[in-house]
């Protein structure tokens, strides 16, 4: 009987051998293209945020724009202008205000429709 035992156990020790040395090399394996879908090049021209294809949290470092005006945002775009932004229909004075304020930490680049759609660009799906 206590042979047996003595194998059960070491059995289940070679399969948790196994288990975690195949995490480790799938680990290994991953590519950071894996994680990381867009490049800061797709939301960012020259330092500035690009309204019209950054994500939702990038409006974060931003007082009073995350999340209910970043989404606002989002779901307007595309913008043939930075100034467009302060004609979105529903804006209530404090926000225009403070999309004034901000103005100058935006551009509106040239909108890439397939690249980022629009619940990728409200919800990625990771946390930074």
């Amino acid at each position: 009987m206590q042979w047996r035992s003595l194998w059960q156990r070491l059995g289940t020790l070679a399969l948790l051998i196994c288990l975690c040395v195949g995490l480790v090399a799938g680990a290994a394996q991953a590519d950071e293209s894996d994680v990381k879908l867009y490049s800061s090049s797709d939301i960012e021209i020259d330092g500035k945020i690009d309204i019209n294809n950054t994500t939702l949290r990038k409006y974060r470092k931003f007082p009073g724009m995350y999340p209910t005006l970043a989404r606002i945002l989002v779901l307007n775009a595309p913008y043939a202008t930075t100034e467009d932004i302060l004609k979105i229909p529903g804006l209530t004075p404090a926000q225009i205000a403070r999309l004034e304020e901000n103005l100058p930490y935006f551009v509106a680049g040239p909108y890439q429709e397939g690249a980022n759609p629009l619940y990728d660009r409200i919800n990625k799906g990771y946390y930074d």
